[in-house]
């Protein structure tokens, strides 16, 4: 990178035998741009005093305002750095809003608001005093008096049942009576007859 300063001066002669005196920039490596042009000096050296002094004032001017510039910059940068601080502070705190929230989600998942507790304890309450009612009901319709066809209704299955164990009764006792006239003796008293097969 070229150490060329960025501005500089010259003077030439014209024909009248005057002198010009510029102020040049450097705009590219090859390239000059004259920034400042006065003619019709009588002498060399005026013009050479002459660019000197506005050299100078420019330059001034140009490291005053790379300061203001610079100082802009920094001001920029502080914002954005101040910004960066505040976005990170954002997200680092919502993170731990989001991480307690879940936590408390899950706490009350697992822990009963005492609203809560008083409401299962009511509901269970509730749900003993109907069995209690379920069982008296049963009780109250066993000494209820009972409609004529529910009479009826219980006679007849009473009746049923007689008749299924009258039944059974009578089957029982053929099925012993069978049984007694295998093992009975002959008309006349004797075993004639099981000699008979014993002796096949």
């Amino acid at each position: 990178m070229s150490k060329a300063p960025k501005y500089s001066y010259r003077v030439v002669e014209k024909r009248n035998n005057t002198w010009t005196a510029e102020i040049q920039r450097q705009a590219t490596s090859k390239k000059k741009v004259v920034s400042k042009r006065q003619t019709s000096f009588a002498s060399e050296d005026e013009g050479i005093a002459w660019a000197k002094v506005e050299l100078e004032k420019i330059l001034v001017n140009h490291i005053e305002r790379n300061k203001r510039h610079d100082e802009e910059r920094a001001e920029q940068y502080q914002e954005k750095l101040k910004k960066a601080e505040l976005a990170a502070a954002k997200a680092s705190l919502e993170a731990s809003e989001e991480a307690t929230a879940d936590e408390q989600e899950e706490n009350a998942s697992f822990a009963l608001t005492e609203e809560q507790q008083l409401k299962a304890i009511a509901d269970l309450q509730e749900l003993e005093q109907l069995e209690n009612d379920d069982s008296e009901d049963d009780s109250e319709s066993a000494s209820k008096p009972k409609f004529d066809f529910e009479v009826e209704l219980e006679q007849a299955e009473l009746a049923e049942k007689e008749a299924l164990k009258k039944a059974k009764a009578k089957k029982s006792k053929k099925a012993d009576a069978t049984d007694a006239d295998d093992d009975a003796l002959t008309a006349d008293g004797s075993d004639k007859v099981s000699d008979i097969y014993l002796q096949k």
